[in-house]
């Protein structure tokens, strides 16, 4: 049976058997596949059969889908292809019979189709990340009309209490 290793930066190890043609990856509990760490988005993708292949495409999750540190949007896994799920480290562990397989295998680099990698993007129209393009004021304002009510508010309390006692 087809399954996927995974190793996170902490090293837990893990595996995830493809038990079905068409089945969701990522970090919420309501996906055929679940992969809980961090930096996996909770929908992240979807491993599915596309002819005789098992083929992987991203979801446009957060911290993306990578081969060899390249962004990739599809790709086909091939037995002992790695790739990396936001900082998750997987291996495709192919579904083929134990005895047809070779007695060594080095790991084949997993094809990409292009997508969102091969985009070029102009960094200085992003929004949502990096530094904020409005500084954050201090704060000082709003403390001192607070401050200003809270005086008010005594002053009315000791002039009420005079009022009452005379």
């Amino acid at each position: 049976m087809a399954k996927i290793q995974f190793t996170t930066p902490e090293g837990t190890t893990g595996e995830v058997e493809l038990t079905a043609e068409r089945m969701s990856l990522g970090r919420a509990d309501d996906n055929a596949l679940i992969i809980a760490h961090d930096s996996v988005s909770s929908h992240h993708g979807e491993v599915s059969i596309e002819g005789n292949a098992w083929v992987f495409t991203d979801l446009g999750s957060t911290n993306g889908t990578k081969i060899d540190g390249e962004r990739v949007e599809k790709l086909e896994l091939a037995h002992g292809g790695t790739f990396t799920l936001g900082h998750v480290e997987c291996v495709f562990v192919g579904d083929y019979e134990e005895e047809q397989a070779p007695a060594y295998s080095a790991p084949t680099r997993t094809q990409t189709t292009g997508g969102y990698g091969s985009t070029s993007v102009d960094s200085s129209r992003r929004t949502g990340f990096g530094p904020k393009t409005k500084p954050k004021g201090s704060g000082a304002g709003a403390l001192m009309g607070l401050g200003f009510l809270a005086l008010a508010a005594c002053a009315y309390a000791v002039f009420s209490f005079m009022q009452m006692s005379a």
